[in-house]
């Protein structure tokens, strides 16, 4: 059987077992979900953190967070103590977020870390900064130099 050809030198596609009614039928029905959305308030958002740390097993590291909602819609605050809080939760930010999303209904909802912990300056001490400091904590140390006077301190 030979190809019809069209006016180039290409021959034409043959489109034969293509049909729309298959495509349509192999596509499943889209589901709605619908879920009541009820206003965050600070007591809903502390009663579903309980519940995000009792079902994602996080009870220790979310116990170090207070929650609390922002002046911005949609934006949850949470207050870290420590480092430690700021860097574990991380990780378990995801699960913890897909949590609280799931359970408020509100698909947009993010939360934001605050630092409260200040960190500590490094300040760097002079040799005579550090022999004084150690004379005050041990003044028998004054007494050791004096019989010792060629070692440095």
């Amino acid at each position: 059987m030979s190809r019809p050809t069209t006016g180039t030198s290409r021959p034409a596609p043959i489109l034969g077992g293509i049909s729309i009614k298959a495509a349509q039928a192999k596509v499943a029905p889209v589901q709605h979900i619908e879920v009541e959305v009820k206003p965050l308030t600070e007591e809903y958002l502390t009663a579903y953190w309980k519940e995000a740390a009792e079902t994602l097993g996080l009870q220790e590291l979310l116990a170090e967070g207070a929650p609390h909602l922002s002046e911005k819609s949609g934006i949850i605050e949470i207050d870290a103590q420590s480092v430690t809080f700021h860097e574990d939760f991380k990780p378990h930010k995801i699960d913890v977020m897909e949590f609280l999303r799931g359970k408020t209904g509100m698909k947009m909802l993010d939360c934001k870390v605050n630092q409260l912990f200040v960190s500590k300056e490094e300040v760097t001490y002079s040799p005579d900064d550090k022999y004084k400091a150690m004379v005050e904590k041990n003044p028998q140390l004054a007494e050791l130099r004096k019989l010792f006077p060629m070692i440095d301190y």
